[in-house]
């Protein structure tokens, strides 16, 4: 099997690494491709390096550092790197924080999977909650531990798939049950507000620095969806797209007398 690795947090980062471990159970060395962003690209969603050159350096004979967005990394490894043979599946992260809900309309994570999905190669998009009370060696000994057997699962039943999919995991920071029992098949949101907050600070009468966080906590609008499950200690999976339009809308809008 010959699998496509990416992420959105850069090419040095830990969760990448846990990535190619998991991968490397999956596959063999010279099968598994590692083109990840050279600097960390966390919430730059599905955005292009648009007309602007970007440097692109061969770090070993299947690793390249991309100057530019996860999205550019994939574009770069499906239309040139791996073009005359395409991998079979593409897989971002490991994230440093969870991509639930409206979350992954941010994520860069998350659209290194979409765009793989767009060019017809199954993707997986993996996360990694943490609590920031609590301090581990290493966060993502428990994905590492499951990561391999949960891809495959999803590959064997999706691979031959005529319409190639994308799906977001999530792993909780502290799980509920062993694997697979901790494992939910979960919708994505919604929540209450966005993860969003802007902190502003007067430089001058007409100057500002502003800074955007995310919050801590989220109050969900539902029972049973992706954001609860992981919060409550199991790993979600949910299928995720880039069909956006909400059908109830789009029969009302057609009706609008314009």
């Amino acid at each position: 099997m010959r699998i496509l690795i990416t992420n959105d947090d850069g090419f040095n980062a830990n969760g990448i690494k846990s990535l190619k471990k998991i991968a490397l159970e999956m596959s063999t060395e010279e099968n598994i491709f590692v083109v990840a962003p050279s600097a960390n690209q966390s919430a730059k969603s599905r955005s292009i390096t648009y007309k602007t050159n970007f440097e692109i350096i061969k770090k070993s004979s299947n690793e390249y550092s991309v100057g530019g967005t996860p999205t550019d990394c994939i574009i770069f490894a499906l239309e040139y790197l791996m073009k005359n043979k395409k991998p079979d599946l593409v897989l971002s992260g490991i994230n440093w924080g969870y991509n639930l809900a409206e979350d992954v309309f941010y994520s860069g994570t998350v659209a290194a999977a979409l765009e793989g999905a767009e060019r017809g190669i199954l993707s997986i998009a993996l996360s990694q909650a943490y609590n920031s009370e609590e301090k581990k060696l290493n966060p993502f000994l428990f994905a590492e531990g499951c990561g391999s057997k949960l891809c495959l699962s999803i590959y064997k039943s999706f691979s031959n798939a005529r319409e190639k999919m994308a799906f977001n995991v999530n792993f909780p920071s502290t799980i509920k049950v062993e694997y697979p029992k901790c494992l939910k098949v979960m919708p994505s949101g919604p929540i209450y507000k966005s993860n969003s907050v802007i902190n502003i600070k007067s430089k001058s009468k007409n100057s500002y620095n502003a800074r955007i966080d995310s919050i801590n906590t989220h109050l969900s609008s539902a029972l049973d969806n992706d954001y609860i499950n992981c919060m409550s200690g199991y790993i979600t999976v949910s299928p995720v797209s880039m069909h956006v339009h909400k059908e109830s809308n789009f029969e009302k809008l057609k009706k609008v007398q314009f």
